[in-house]
């Protein structure tokens, strides 16, 4: 069993070798990067990167009006949703960058997520019911900046498809027009 373990934990220390590796030169190389940050910290669960890509005072612009302010209240929501969905999986499906100067970028992502409903969630017990990837459809917009020498996320725009997630949290089909 042990064997396992340290197979794994190698594994996972060069996965974050190679995301930490990423050279950052232009558009594409930034994409490159916050995509590996990006399912690094939701498909392994290293809640702690989120401090690697955000800046102190980011301001993360949500659905609804809903606005988190600062790396702590970023952390604790996905943090959430992993509690949720102790499964989840982020995938990258398409990320693109513009440059907006010689240390800044405007960045555009659309991810899904997919997983199982086996913790418990803002909304009450789990429900053992599963996201669907095609329904978790995710977008989000970052203004990228370099930072005291680090490339961060400045600012992000992004809307989860919380219906889904409530309606799969709750297993009431009424919260979404998405039929489960």
């Amino acid at each position: 069993m042990s064997m396992v373990c340290f197979e794994l934990s190698r594994e996972l220390h060069e996965q974050e070798k190679a995301v930490r590796g990423v050279q950052i030169a232009d558009a594409d190389s930034l994409c490159n990067y916050l995509k590996g940050f990006w399912e690094f910290i939701y498909n392994h669960k290293m809640f702690g990167c989120v401090y690697d890509i955000y800046s102190d005072d980011i301001e993360v612009r949500r659905e609804n009006g809903f606005v988190l302010r600062g790396i702590p209240a970023v952390e604790h929501a996905v943090m959430r949703l992993c509690s949720a969905f102790p499964d989840l999986k982020a995938e990258v499906a398409t990320i693109f960058a513009s440059s907006q100067g010689e240390n800044r970028y405007q960045v555009w992502m659309r991810y899904y997520f997919s997983g199982t409903n086996t913790g418990p969630s803002i909304y009450g017990p789990p429900t053992g019911l599963k996201l669907e990837k095609e329904k978790a459809l995710n977008i989000s917009s970052f203004h990228v900046e370099k930072i005291d020498g680090e490339w961060l996320i400045a600012h992000e725009t992004t809307g989860l498809c919380c219906d889904y997630i409530r309606a799969v949290c709750t297993g009431d089909k009424r919260f979404s027009c998405l039929e489960m």
